[in-house]
């Protein structure tokens, strides 16, 4: 009796992997155009989804390691994929609440600041960012973001310019 939350966790541990690899498979052939049926709700936000999923699959084989429940040896979750990177360009913010200000190019490049009222004021008018060494991380790779950036911030925020002045007001109350 008193080892049941071991067998529910080996339990949820495997059902997570099924329907991971079964999600996974869906948005593999809807990328290949191999789907038989259209979905309503295929995209960004299955694919975030997906990413979510296998980030709780490890902190959940993490747990179960830690706790000393045995699985087999081939139960090991597949190596952490990168997040999806996001192929729209603008701003965007962590989804854990860090205060970052993340910036995709149109030339396909990464970068990221502090988000200050400052900041926001500049970014609220769309004017041109100066890319300040000590406010801009410089230019990065999706790799090199995600290296520098904590696992819990994706998948981003994408901020659209009707957001910017709520966002610069929450900002400048925060301070």
């Amino acid at each position: 009796m008193e080892d049941d939350y071991k067998t529910r966790m080996v339990e949820e541990y495997h059902e997570l992997k099924e329907r991971i690899s079964r999600l996974d498979d869906v948005v593999t052939r809807y990328k290949r155009g191999e789907l038989e049926f259209k979905p309503k709700c295929l995209g960004g936000m299955t694919v975030a989804q997906l990413y979510i999923m296998q980030d709780y699959l490890h902190v959940l084989f993490d747990r179960i390691k830690v706790m000393g429940i045995s699985l087999d040896s081939d139960d090991e979750p597949d190596k952490k994929p990168l997040p999806p990177e996001p192929q729209s360009h603008g701003f965007f913010i962590p989804r854990d609440g860090e205060p970052y200000l993340i910036l995709h190019d149109m030339d396909g490049e990464w970068s990221y600041a502090t988000n200050t009222p400052a900041v926001m004021c500049k970014i609220n008018g769309w004017r041109e960012l100066s890319y300040d060494i000590n406010r801009f991380s410089g230019y990065l790779n999706w790799k090199q973001l995600v290296e520098d950036i904590q696992d819990s911030a994706f998948p981003l925020i994408p901020l659209s310019a009707s957001s910017m002045p709520t966002i610069a007001k929450a900002l400048a109350d925060d301070n």
